[in-house]
């Protein structure tokens, strides 16, 4: 963070978020190298939209997993072709809009047969034939099982306008350890060779969100995604029997570390020998996943105009009405000054929509993206009192 970005984001003021492009877009290619380019990777855009149109440019694919998000790449005016189109309810009304928008060019999951109907319909009302990946299920609400995906290739003379040409499987986030994806990876593969062995069709692709766990707090370290981690996932998918086109999703091992929060501190107190920092953010708008009342010490820099001094113990706690909004509760530096800021680093990914946006009627952040040419206001400063209140609809719109 230099001092003319820092002179810039005054302008604005705390709570901020600061997104770097080229921080995200190098964690990119590392991953990607890791896995091998032969394999395609695709951004899981609920981990950040704000990176959407950054990651359009380097990623096989955006996951899509709402309207809204759709609505989103829609207006940022990302390719057809990039997209995948997912999520767990596809609204017929919604979906109608989303095929019309990318037609035979997109790739479109199916969570249940009546999903599937849903698509058909839709391509046969624009005269198309698009292309679908039904989910096969890890035991959640998510996708299909296995017998039902079979069915629904068995029976693919049902559904005229989809071409079947894969599926898709995910099975849960912040995995650290590759037992796991050695579980998974022999499952799929045998399902798809058992799919082509009792049906006589061939899927032609996989789409198989990783969920790579990342570190957030202090003594935590990589691990699936070292580069000997990646070398032996390599190593995993390329040993499968099935051949076919192989393409991983992420999202949280992608952009977890671009994103920094700041927040000001407003006020500080010693109450029975605890020193309390107050600052004008708060858990509404800062969570990492694993964190407990504040329990695990993240990454966080202070900058400050005052000299260091000797290391106390501070309880950095936010803005909200609620004993619950404690960011970090056993944190050691050098004594803190009212107006110092706060900097939470590895806050990329998730960290800021996982929060209680709303709690409150506190404002939504600033946002900023940053590459080597500098920053760029992505949001201001927005109040959110007028979403939470009767006869309010009209002051919002």
């Amino acid at each position: 963070m230099n001092k003319e970005w820092l002179k810039e984001m005054e302008k604005e003021g705390t709570p901020a978020y600061v997104f770097d492009l080229d921080v995200f877009r190098n964690r990119f290619s590392y991953l990607h190298n890791g896995i091998g380019t032969d394999t395609g990777l695709t951004f899981s855009m609920k981990a950040n939209p704000f990176l959407t149109k950054a990651a359009a440019e380097i990623a096989e694919h955006i996951e899509v997993c709402s309207f809204g998000e759709f609505c989103l790449c829609r207006q940022l005016g990302i390719k057809q072709e990039k997209l995948l189109i997912s999520g767990v309810l596809k609204k017929e009304d919604d979906t109608r809009e989303m095929v019309s928008y990318g037609k035979e060019k997109a790739l479109y999951t199916a969570e249940s047969p009546d999903q599937m109907a849903i698509l058909n319909q839709c391509a046969e009302q624009l005269g198309i034939t698009i292309k679908v990946l039904p989910r096969l299920s890890s035991g959640s609400q998510f996708g299909m099982d296995a017998d039902t995906v079979k069915s629904l290739i068995a029976n693919r003379d049902k559904y005229p306008y989809l071409e079947i040409i894969g599926i898709h499987f995910f099975s849960g986030t912040q995995k650290k350890a590759l037992k796991k994806h050695y579980k998974e990876i022999a499952m799929l593969d045998a399902f798809l060779l058992s799919v082509e062995a009792e049906t006589g069709y061939h899927l032609q692709m996989l789409e198989y969100g990783t969920g790579f766990g990342v570190p957030y707090f202090v003594d935590q370290k990589e691990t699936v995604t070292t580069p000997e981690s990646l070398a032996e996932f390599k190593a995993l998918l390329a040993g499968m029997k099935w051949q076919g086109h192989k393409s991983v999703e992420m999202g949280r091992a992608l952009a977890y570390s671009c994103g920094s929060y700041f927040t000001a501190i407003d006020d500080l107190k010693t109450t029975d020998g605890d020193n309390y920092v107050i600052c004008d953010g708060g858990i509404h708008q800062l969570h990492y996943d694993g964190q407990l009342r504040g329990m695990y010490i993240p990454d966080i820099d202070v900058i400050s105009k005052y000299p260091s001094g000797m290391e106390e113990t501070y309880a950095i706690c936010g803005s909200l009405c609620t004993t619950n909004d404690i960011l970090v509760s056993g944190f050691r530096h050098s004594k803190l000054h009212k107006g110092d800021i706060l900097v939470f680093e590895n806050t990329g990914a998730y960290s800021f929509y996982e929060g209680m946006s709303l709690f409150l009627s506190h404002e939504l952040p600033v946002v900023w993206l940053a590459d080597q040419n500098g920053l760029k206001l992505a949001r201001g400063r927005r109040e959110t009192w007028m979403l939470n209140g009767d006869g309010c609809a009209t002051i919002a719109e």
